[in-house]
């Protein structure tokens, strides 16, 4: 899968790409990080052809998702003003094959904590939705969950990408957000999801 990973990366506008394979080693999943320069119904079908071309492979396009972001590959979305929710602190339990995630969020003045557990594969979506367990009294009576999270490769960078999903009597909101991954793999999700968030509650 990694060759297909280099290939998908050289797409133009795809920043990362990752490919998850099921049991059988068959194309399951293909996940693109990517610049709002082209359309996302171009970029599968490029996706397709190049998967195709170079590895004779065939992929449904129903089997590819595109998260495309607002702004270049940086660390989290507070160039001009400090997120309204920040991260304080985070602690993870690993007991056998379970995890057990414990995020502290700042959110005017107060501290919000959000505890998931769950198994240890599942290791970044927990953290995505411990961040969203702690916030969730500030989107009322909204139901705020993880649709995608995960760390991408992204040239020598590895950048961890949350998808939220707001989910509102008007109809779903969705929002993105990355962090590169410099301190671990778990502080990278939790700033990544509130990167996400805090857009999300800026543009509410």
């Amino acid at each position: 899968m990694d060759e297909i990973e280099s290939a998908l990366s050289r797409i133009p506008s795809v920043t990362a790409a990752r490919v998850v394979s099921s049991p059988s080693g068959r194309i399951a999943e293909v996940h693109l990080l990517a610049r709002r320069d082209r359309a996302p119904k171009q970029l599968v079908r490029d996706v397709q052809s190049v998967v195709l071309a170079s590895f004779g492979v065939e992929i449904d396009y129903r089997t590819v998702s595109v998260v495309q972001l607002d702004d270049p590959l940086t660390e989290g979305d507070s160039t001009n003003q400090a997120p309204r929710v920040a991260l304080l602190r985070l602690n993870s339990e690993v007991k056998s094959h379970s995890s057990e995630i414990r995020v502290h969020v700042s959110a005017g003045g107060d501290e919000h904590v959000g505890t998931v557990s769950g198994p240890a594969s599942s290791g970044m979506r927990l953290v995505a939705r411990a961040v969203v367990q702690a916030v969730s009294n500030l989107v009322g009576d909204s139901a705020l969950d993880v649709d995608f999270a995960d760390v991408l490769p992204a040239g020598e960078f590895s950048v961890a990408v949350a998808v939220l999903r707001l989910a509102t009597r008007k109809g779903d909101h969705v929002v993105s957000g990355s962090a590169l991954v410099r301190k671990d793999s778990n502080d990278a999700m939790a700033r990544a999801s509130l990167s996400a968030l805090n857009r999300l509650l800026g543009s509410s």
